[in-house]
């Protein structure tokens, strides 16, 4: 796995102009019939490969020269050659062989970058109103685990849940130093009719009630994503259709995806 050090600001755009052309020298370089796959996204790339001895001798050498041309060098700290039964990071996510199953998970440092970020802040608010703080904690929670929702991420979303739940309770014994435990419990984990959901209630300009509620990411289910065709373009009336399905999900047999064969084929 590698990532880029630039020797300045660089936007995604500018990353996927400048690095046009590394997978073709990826595959260049090394013989015809070796098993290698290349995958990058902005300037985050993986290569796989069959061996250490290919990917040390032939890959990374061909990959140094191309990005010297372009004023780019491999980040130290991001680029590691590792065999993918001990797993590596990439986006997020932590990859890792387990026979002949490649698991996908949130990974450990992205978990405790999310717990670290949800306690702060739960703490900033806790003298603030609660609606405010439902917002900016949903709108954090949600976009987390939406993006880790494709991958095996049950055991991750219950570890948040709870962690949500003891800060919140902490929370509510510093608002309500001198209630007790069930009182604190049947108006704020029961006022949404629902057990186990965090809930509050506030009353609108015409004077109705509206509720607001902390989403569970266990909620939120996981769904596995279902790879888009390489030639799909957005901007042509030819894949109209073929959008259209993916973000109305219809027929999800219209919509080709790499078959577990041809994944597992990348790491083997």
């Amino acid at each position: 796995m590698a990532g880029l050090e630039s020797k300045g600001e660089i936007s995604p755009t500018l990353s996927n102009m400048t690095l046009d052309g590394l997978e073709e020298v990826v595959r260049s370089a090394v013989p015809r019939r070796s098993r290698v796959n290349f995958i990058r996204y902005a300037d985050d790339f993986i290569v796989t490969g069959k061996s250490k001895r290919l990917l040390e001798g032939k890959v990374k050498p061909a990959v140094e020269k191309f990005l010297d041309e372009r004023g780019l060098t491999l980040s130290e700290e991001k680029t590691v050659i590792t065999y993918v039964k001990n797993g590596f990071t990439f986006l997020g996510q932590t990859f890792r062989k387990h026979g002949r199953k490649l698991h996908i998970t949130p990974s450990k440092e992205g978990v405790l970058a999310l717990v670290r970020k949800v306690g702060m802040l739960i703490r900033k608010h806790v003298r603030a109103p609660i609606p405010i703080m439902i917002k900016k904690l949903n709108r954090t929670l949600r976009g987390w685990a939406n993006y880790h929702r494709h991958v095996v991420s049950s055991e991750a979303f219950s570890r948040i849940d709870t962690y949500v739940f003891e800060q919140l309770w902490r929370m509510l014994r510093k608002r309500h130093p001198r209630k007790s435990k069930k009182w604190l419990f049947m108006k704020y984990w029961t006022a949404s009719g629902k057990k186990h959901i965090f809930a509050v209630f506030t009353k609108t300009k015409k004077n109705s009630k509206r509720v607001y509620k902390v989403i569970r990411t266990c909620s939120i289910g996981i769904k596995r994503h279902i790879k888009i065709k390489a030639a799909a373009n957005p901007y042509s009336p030819d894949f109209a259709r073929y959008f259209w399905q993916r973000r109305n999900n219809k027929d999800s047999k219209f919509l080709p995806a790499l078959s577990a064969r041809e994944f597992r084929a990348m790491f083997a």
